[in-house]
């Protein structure tokens, strides 16, 4: 049974909260996703796996990668190098030899988080997944 719109909205309402958890259903797996602090003042969405998180599921060269951690952790995309530091380098070889002989300090990182800034952004990446179920609290409660 897909997620219908109302439910979504309710759902990204209970995970704007303070203290939420949300948990769905996918192939066999709980997929819980609880607020946790990050900081003193920051608090990030965590996303778990039958009520468990192992950073080297999201390593594919691991061997305890985990192919679901690719639908619903968040990808995260970061240049090897500032922008202020290949300013530097481009000034003081220059942009031509730069982008020729030194492309590396171009490319960026990609890696795959369980953290999610914010509710918007995981309903966004969820949304899209098709066989995706939701526990809601109230149906089991009755």
């Amino acid at each position: 049974m897909n997620i219908n719109k109302s439910e979504w909205k309710a759902i990204e309402e209970e995970l704007k909260g303070l203290f939420c958890h949300v948990n769905f259903q996918y192939q066999g797996t709980v997929i819980s996703v609880n607020r946790e602090r990050v900081s003193e003042s920051r608090s990030q969405l965590f996303v778990y796996f039958n009520h468990r998180l192992c950073m080297a599921w999201g390593d594919k060269g691991h061997e305890m990668y985990n192919p679901l951690t690719e639908l619903f952790w968040r990808p995260v995309t970061k240049p090897l190098y500032s922008k202020t530091r290949i300013a530097a380098v481009e000034k003081g070889v220059g942009k031509r030899y730069a982008k020729k002989e030194l492309s590396y300090i171009y490319k960026s990182l990609t890696y795959l988080s369980p953290g999610f800034i914010n509710a918007s952004q995981l309903i966004r990446q969820y949304k899209k997944i098709e066989g995706l179920e939701w526990i809601n609290k109230s149906e089991i409660a009755q």
